[in-house]
């Protein structure tokens, strides 16, 4: 929830006020990302959403795509943490139930989908060298868990393989993501019959692709 824009700004002095700043700054970008996309989630609009001056929001974050780059490691921790609650529930071998899971895993995050669209392209801009790596260690950090689940739901799949697969899924469907959410102007023009073949589905796409994964990964 923004903070009001009226009240004095107080600097935030001890640790426990700095983290709630932060992440009073996180909790107004996710909101001008869920309603504008990545486009519309500017580093002035962030600071504005979150009642501070967009000079404080340097206190605490690089810069815009940093912001955005945070919101993207807590989308990724809770889908983590839904894999590895979801996976154990599939009979090991299942490729049908596996692919649900993941396909529901990602279908269920608009706002990770979003952010893995514009992360090569435009999040991992305008950072330093050292906020690039430290966001590389955490997504490194963070995947082992994910990764001995889904080993252990398709044991005859290398956990090297599991990664793989993953990847792919991620980022497949991160191709998927703005052409199945297409600016207004086209949206409009999708309408018409005469472009209906040319309507995308995200769930359509991403489950036909993740059973697609996993059948030709299978191994022989």
């Amino acid at each position: 929830m923004a903070n009001d824009p009226t009240r004095p700004f107080l600097r935030a002095r001890q640790p426990e006020h700095k983290e709630l700043r932060r992440q009073e700054i996180l909790a107004a970008a996710g909101k001008l990302l869920d309603e504008h996309g990545v486009e519309g989630t500017g580093l002035s609009a962030i600071a504005r959403e979150a009642g501070i001056s967009k000079g404080n929001v340097y206190r605490y974050f690089e810069s815009r795509e940093a912001v955005l780059l945070q919101l993207l490691l807590d989308e990724q921790e809770l889908w983590c943490e839904e894999l590895e609650a979801e996976l154990p529930s599939v009979r090991p071998n299942d490729l049908e139930g596996v692919a649900e899971v993941l396909t529901n895993g990602l279908v269920t995050r608009p706002r990770y989908c979003a952010l893995i669209a514009s992360l090569a392209g435009v999040l991992e801009h305008n950072l330093s060298r050292q906020a690039i790596a430290e966001f590389k260690r955490s997504i490194a950090a963070r995947s082992g868990g994910v990764l001995a689940a889904l080993h252990a739901s398709l044991p005859q799949f290398s956990e090297e393989l599991c990664g793989l697969i993953l990847t792919e899924q991620v980022f497949a469907a991160g191709g998927f993501w703005p052409h199945c959410h297409p600016a207004p102007a086209v949206q409009e023009v999708l309408e018409d019959d005469e472009f209906a073949e040319m309507r995308f589905d995200f769930e359509t796409l991403t489950r036909s692709l993740t059973h697609a994964l996993l059948r030709g990964h299978t191994p022989e």
